[in-house]
């Protein structure tokens, strides 16, 4: 049943985001999108990063119908499922840090947005 679903995000996911960007499964059920070539303009990349966000969070949380097969002859059981997305975003317009720490801080800030109620979307800030 999980794989079912974990397969299903992975749809969802890579239907929110263009050809050029890529969606990748981290382990268990964390995934990272990146999204490339979005603007060299800071503010301009958040804005257009927010909207994908946005619709991710929204794909991710309607219902999911899996289908389970059977077998030997025996009618396969369709599961109803709902789920929420916490949704970490870093952005960055040049290549002014390392992948891994993008990787750490979107990881972080995912963790923060579940820790803040859930299905909701932060953007990573860096500090002073």
């Amino acid at each position: 049943m999980g794989d079912l679903l974990l397969i299903e995000v992975a749809r969802r996911l890579t239907d929110c985001v263009r050809e050029m960007d890529t969606v990748a499964r981290i382990g268990g059920d964390e995934f990272v999108v990146l999204l490339g070539e979005l603007d060299v303009d800071k503010d301009a990349a958040t804005e257009k990063s927010r909207v994908v966000a946005e619709k991710i969070r929204v794909s991710l949380s309607a219902r999911y119908l899996l289908n389970v097969p059977r077998h030997k002859g025996l009618v396969d059981v369709v599961v109803e499922h709902h789920c929420s997305a916490s949704i970490g975003v870093v952005v960055f317009v040049k290549d002014e840090v390392s992948q891994s720490d993008i990787l750490r801080w979107a990881d972080a800030t995912m963790y923060q947005a579940k820790n803040d109620g859930r299905n909701s979307i932060l953007f990573y800030e860096e500090k002073a």
